[in-house]
């Protein structure tokens, strides 16, 4: 359903479809929040939302999907924290926060996420520390955390991440 010109909001209804695998909507003009429902499609493994109007907070629900390997919620206006939740998807490999209006801090338990190897939250507003636990993600080969509020020093032991091939932590307050 990408790349139309879709209106309107995205439907509780979605989360009905309890053997839909992805849901790909992006590149359309869809505004509201996206329903908690959502999370009771357990079968999900791919989800893009990204480039539409989407408001609101991340659903923490969305941590039900635990076959998720794929979440790209970016360029949207969603806000709040992003939901601690989300570490309890264990075999998310991509993930895409960026562009949005998030705040709060980088929640630990992204390192959960061990088969991580994308995570592009920039362009946000998150405002505390890098969490050092974000340096157990092994097989990280990109991280995007430029454009925030991120605070305090830039570790050496991402020396330690040897898969991690783009690093961007421009445009913070770190040093």
């Amino acid at each position: 359903l990408a790349n139309n010109n879709f209106h309107g909001e995205l439907s509780s209804k979605w989360g009905s479809f309890e053997e839909l695998g992805t849901l790909l909507i992006s590149h359309n003009n869809i505004t509201g929040r996206i329903p908690p429902e959502l999370g009771d499609s357990i079968m999900l493994h791919k989800i893009d939302l990204s480039f539409n109007q989407l408001v609101g907070n991340i659903p923490k629900e969305l941590g039900n999907l635990k076959s998720l390997v794929q979440l790209d919620l970016s360029n949207n206006q969603l806000y709040g924290p992003i939901p601690k939740e989300l570490g309890l998807l264990k075999n998310l490999l991509r993930v895409d926060l960026s562009a949005n209006q998030l705040s709060g801090l980088i929640p630990e338990s992204l390192v959960n996420c061990e088969p991580l190897i994308y995570m592009n939250l920039s362009n946000n507003d998150l405002n505390q520390a890098i969490p050092l636990q974000i340096l157990k993600l092994n097989h990280l080969s990109q991280l995007d955390l430029s454009r925030n509020l991120l605070v305090g020093e830039i570790s050496p032991q991402f020396r330690g991440l040897e898969s991690l091939e783009i690093l961007n932590l421009s445009h913070n307050h770190l040093f």
